[in-house]
């Protein structure tokens, strides 16, 4: 059960070129992505230079919630260069060239995330709260391909800013403003023609951590996990410290690589299946391991949720 002929033609492309993207290959036959996949995953005659940085994602439609990111097919496309075996040596070269420009774009779009907050926010309101960066951007991951944002379909310069805000106490008041000043700086900066960035984010207080670190649900598990993973970006430092000493004092460290774990070996008993039997891709967990999933930003969360 193994496409020879598609072998071939995958082996003439790399032998063309020092390395290759999975997304060209897909590109070039007709995006054929899990035949693909499964061609670069069983031959001898291709090398495959991974790049990625894989990371937990708490994912409610997968067995214990827990599964890896980027997905079998993101990881594919983006993030591994192929070559034949003889050029191995420029696959790994290349793909280390792309992580350093992975590196590169999320440096930038850190500096965005901090001019936008000093532009947004008065140093007195920037006591009151702790603001970290989440998403691709903390795992050095960002990228700038062309891409419609969700809710409107503009084109945004790819990876979103996702910013979570930690206030001290719960002050109603202080939430309506910074979520009504972020309001505006999300719709200037998609809407600039020399910004296009998308921003998220999401604001929360010590007691909604409180809450949420009994880490019984998908939606308490997500939002623990941001807040542990979260770079600091501004503010008050000791917002961020009282949130990550609830977590620390309930365990979430050590439940997260739990799941971390759990989440890697599954996606390597998915891989082998998949390897081995194309017809595994029809079991819901399996497709859901390998294809795309709605990663809508995991810290999107308010705080009765």
């Amino acid at each position: 059960m193994f496409d020879v002929e598609l072998e071939k033609q995958v082996i003439e492309i790399v032998n063309e070129k020092p390395s290759v993207l999975g997304s060209e290959l897909a590109e070039a036959f007709d995006q054929r992505y899990f035949d693909l996949w499964r061609v670069c995953q069983n031959s001898q005659h291709i090398y495959a230079a991974q790049f990625a940085r894989w990371y937990l994602r708490v994912d409610s439609e997968v067995d214990g919630y827990a599964r890896l990111s980027p997905s079998i097919l993101r990881n594919f496309l983006t993030f591994v260069r192929f070559s034949n075996v003889d050029n191995f040596e420029k696959a790994v070269e290349d793909g280390n060239r792309q992580r350093v420009l992975h590196s590169e774009v999320s440096e930038k779009k850190r500096t965005i995330a901090k001019q936008l907050i000093a532009q947004t926010f008065p140093e007195a309101m920037l006591d009151r709260v702790g603001v970290l960066i989440a998403g691709d951007v903390c795992r050095d991951m960002a990228h700038e391909v062309p891409r419609p944002e969700r809710s409107t379909g503009q084109i945004v310069k790819g990876s979103d800013i996702d910013l979570i805000l930690v206030m001290g106490d719960e002050d109603a008041t202080l939430r309506e403003e910074l979520e009504g000043r972020l309001l505006e700086a999300k719709n200037l900066y998609l809407r600039h023609p020399a910004l296009r960035e998308d921003l998220d984010f999401v604001v929360n207080s010590i007691a909604h951590y409180e809450k949420a670190s009994v880490f019984e649900d998908p939606k308490q598990m997500i939002s623990c996990k941001a807040a542990l993973e979260g770079q600091f970006l501004a503010g008050d430092r000791g917002c961020i410290a009282k949130s990550r000493e609830v977590l620390v004092l309930a365990d979430i460290p050590r439940k997260v690589l739990d799941m971390t774990e759990r989440a890697f070996s599954q996606r390597l008993q998915t891989i082998e299946r998949l390897r081995k039997n194309p017809e595994w891709i029809n079991s819901p967990q399996e497709k859901r391991q390998f294809f795309f999933s709605d990663e809508i930003w995991e810290f999107m969360l308010d705080e009765n949720g």
